[in-house]
Parts: C-alpha cells; structure tokens; sequence
C-alpha cells in the first residue's frame, strides 16, 4: 500500500513540474514578443531622431536621448546577443502605432554584410530575432522555432528628417488631413 502511495504521488510530482515548466517557457516567449517590440520600437525612435536606421545595435544603446530603455537580453537563451535583421532581409513586419496601410515594397540597397568569424556585422538594422533554435509552444505567425519569430520595423517610406516636426494631423508635404489615429497598436 505504502508503496502505491509513494508511486502515485510521484506521478503527481512529475506532472506538476511538468506543468510548470510549460508555465515557465510560455511565460519567456511572451517576455521574447515583448523584448523584439521594444526592439523594434527603439530601431523606429531611432529612425525618428537621426532620419536612418542604426548600422550596429550599439547605436540603439548610446543614443542620446535614448531609444530603448535597456539593453534587453534574449529571454529563451539568457544571453544579451541577438539575430539581427538587415534592411533587404524581411521577417515579420512590426507596424508602429497608429500607422496607415502598409507601402508598396520598394528595393533599397542593403550594405555588403561581413562573413561569419570577420567581426561585427555593419548595415541597416531594421529588427531582431532570437539566436534559439528550440522549438517554441506558442505558434507566431505562423513558426515555431524561435529564430524564425522575427521583429522587425514596417517600412514608412523616406526617414523623417531630423530637426523638423510633422505637423500632426496633416500629411506630410500637403495641407490635407492625415489619417485619424485611434484604437488599439496593431503589433
């Protein structure tokens, strides 16, 4: 009997930390999603400020005002190095707040990147990916492998240029109202 007992509550045991260890790994995908959108919302403040993409990570965290609160660390590989997402190269295209419908795609010259082993990799950086190559629980669109859920910055067209306010409320370059800005971001 004793012996029943103790197996049954093994068993309960397993699947408990079973349960939370599932708990755990979603808990660090969200916290990921949540990482590659702040990312991507420092890559677009950056754009903003200095009217191009930042050609190294290390852009993101000198600038001055800052664009990203911290130098966030890949929650799935505990590490603060990411993937890193040319212009040129696609992935998931993150659309900033209150942004109208997305732009024709138009080709734009992407630096030639170095090779593997030759030092940091020099170009626009319009997002990042994780370095994991686990399979994740959650499916984001559409993958399931976490170096393929990659955040990056819609294109908007020409870099804002610095030093000039958009008159807000008009389209740029015209006295017509521009789209209302209303309900919820659209990540």
């Amino acid at each position: 009997m004793l012996v029943m007992v103790i197996a049954i509550m093994a068993i309960m045991m397993a699947a408990a930390v079973e349960i939370v260890s599932f708990q755990a790994q979603r808990e660090r995908e969200a916290e990921l999603i949540f990482r590659g959108q702040q990312y991507v919302e420092g890559i677009r403040l950056y754009r903003m400020k200095y009217g191009r993409y930042p050609m190294r990570m290390k852009e993101l965290w000198e600038a001055d005002p800052k664009v990203l609160r911290r130098k966030w660390s890949d929650p799935i590989t505990g590490s603060d190095k990411w993937g890193i997402v040319f212009q040129g190269q696609g992935g998931r295209q993150v659309r900033p707040p209150g942004t109208g419908p997305r732009p024709t795609p138009t080709r734009t010259p992407v630096f030639e990147r170095q090779r593997e082993g030759e030092g940091e990799k020099v170009g626009p950086i319009t997002g990042v990916h994780s370095l994991s190559t686990d399979t994740s629980i959650k499916v984001y669109e559409g993958r399931t492998q976490y170096d393929m859920w990659k955040f990056v910055l819609q294109e908007q067209g020409p870099a804002p240029r610095t030093g000039g306010e958009v008159n807000p409320g008009k389209t740029p370059g015209s006295n017509t109202p521009g789209p209302e800005r209303t309900g919820t971001p659209n990540y």
